[in-house]
């Protein structure tokens, strides 16, 4: 059995052609999985495409899409030491229920879903979906609050993050912030300070970042647990090593193969499309056959592609 991880996918399911399928193995999503999202045909026809792919799906709930518990067909299950929500048509595609405790490869697996949109005006102004019950009441947070305080969890997974450790670098310059309600993310700031744990995975931001022991995710698939994305992918036999190096631990001398030294390289330069300026992003090494990649690149945040 493996488990892989991911952030948001709104309804784009290409990363599952790069992973292994088979029964047992299962792809968390970290929200906006978009399977619940128009709440028609579209949906059905989607799910119908993901159930029929052999791995199971197990979906934090994110803000742009219908909680499972306000949709009829999904009924509540017993699942990895917790209560899950599926629809019987579709027993591959599996929601965590929000402030549940469940036994994941071993750890203990705490799941908090829902945020705020910041383009709430905007969709329901112009007819998009956009659904009223995308955060937790308070009611729900204290219960979480209480039931959690004190206790040791493995790993957190949320769709958002707490608040110390919000992105300001990615923040969209034409929203004031004064007007978004961050009440999800001051809760769990309080869940933070609340539980001693080793891992928290979120997603939201569209951004792959790590700060202290949160890991912000979005394009790429990781190995549950474990710090390796997946799969490695390779460019013409060449292993890709992505965020291997800084550009000045390579560039401040002669130029050379960070691993072993060779000058038998080649600098690849990016194009703009995918960073913010014409930076180098890798060094190929004709010599260990792989490709090193820059942990200080510029990527624009809506690119999560390899190199």
């Amino acid at each position: 059995m493996t488990i892989y991880i991911t952030g948001d996918t709104h309804r784009e399911f290409y990363k599952l052609y790069d992973i292994e399928k088979n029964k047992d193995n299962m792809l968390i999503i970290l929200g906006d999985v978009g399977i619940n999202y128009y709440l028609d045909e579209r949906d059905k026809k989607l799910k119908e495409q993901l159930n029929s792919y052999n791995i199971k799906l197990f979906c934090v709930q994110g803000n742009h899409e219908e909680r499972p518990e306000n949709i009829s067909t999904y009924k509540e299950f017993d699942m990895l030491g917790g209560k899950v929500f599926i629809e019987e048509e579709y027993p591959n595609l599996i929601f965590a229920k929000n402030g549940e405790l469940y036994n994941i490869d071993n750890k203990k697996v705490l799941v908090i879903g829902g945020s705020y949109s910041i383009d709430k005006n905007y969709r329901i102004i112009y007819g998009y979906p956009w659904f009223k019950d995308e955060q937790l009441i308070k009611e729900e947070m204290d219960n979480i609050l209480n039931k959690y305080k004190g206790q040791y969890i493995d790993i957190v997974l949320s769709h958002t993050y707490p608040l110390k450790y919000e992105p300001t670098e990615v923040f969209m310059k034409d929203i004031d912030q004064f007007n978004v309600d961050k009440s999800m993310e001051k809760f769990l700031d309080k869940v933070e300070q609340s539980i001693n744990y080793d891992k928290w995975y979120c997603g939201h931001y569209h951004i792959e970042k790590k700060i202290d022991k949160l890991e912000f995710m979005f394009g790429r698939i990781k190995v549950f647990n474990k710090d390796e994305f997946y799969p490695k992918y390779d460019r013409n036999g060449y292993e890709i090593i992505r965020d291997a190096y800084s550009q000045d631990e390579v560039m401040k001398k002669d130029i050379f193969c960070p691993k072993c030294n060779s000058k038998n390289i080649l600098i690849q330069k990016g194009d703009g499309h995918k960073i913010n300026d014409a930076d180098f992003i890798a060094v190929i090494c004709h010599d260990c056959k792989k490709v090193y990649g820059f942990n200080d690149v510029k990527y624009k945040s809506n690119c999560p592609r390899e190199l």
